[in-house]
């Protein structure tokens, strides 16, 4: 039997792992992350900030990275990127040796990956609860700059897993 594209017209409600009202191990995030929402842990008499979601099609997905620039990203940069070291002290001295040329394609990449993380965001985040208005904007609000970080990847993470994976990915 054909699998067919996931519908775009689902909304899923989800939390971010940086949420100060959320208490869960390293282990429950990462099986939260992979789709069980019941590894969500909620500290008592506290209330999350949700995100509601939507699944991208696929041409929803080839305008983003269009719009990110796909046709003119850093091969070289990509292809780094790739090869790179997992060990965060082995990728530094890595980085560190790189040719000045291979230091920017890798740079031009990485840029060309966050603009298709803000572009996911925006185009199938649906609403922040509890907040009026724009809710790419909300996000960009979110203080400190590393949680903003985190959980505009991990909104990005959930998008992915929705839009990819289907109805086993729900």
């Amino acid at each position: 039997m054909l699998k067919f594209s996931t519908t775009t017209t689902i909304e899923i409600k989800i939390a971010v792992s940086c949420d100060p009202a959320l208490d869960m191990t390293s282990a429950e995030i990462n099986a939260y992350l992979q789709g069980d929402f019941d590894s969500l842990k909620i500290k008592q008499d506290q209330a999350p900030t949700y995100f509601f979601i939507k699944p991208l099609s696929p041409s929803d997905r080839e305008e983003i990275e269009i719009k990110a620039g796909a046709y003119t990203r850093s091969e070289l940069g990509r292809m780094l990127f790739v090869e790179q070291p997992e060990d965060q002290k082995k990728r530094a001295y890595w980085q560190d040796s790189l040719s000045d040329q291979e230091k920017n394609a890798l740079a031009q990449y990485q840029a060309y990956l966050n603009r298709v993380y803000a572009e996911t965001a925006k185009k199938a985040l649906v609403k922040v609860e509890g907040f009026d208005g724009n809710a790419w904007d909300a996000v960009q609000s979110i203080k400190p700059d590393h949680h903003r970080i985190q959980t505009i990847a991990e909104i990005v993470t959930h998008i992915q897993r929705i839009s990819l994976l289907g109805d086993e990915g729900k």
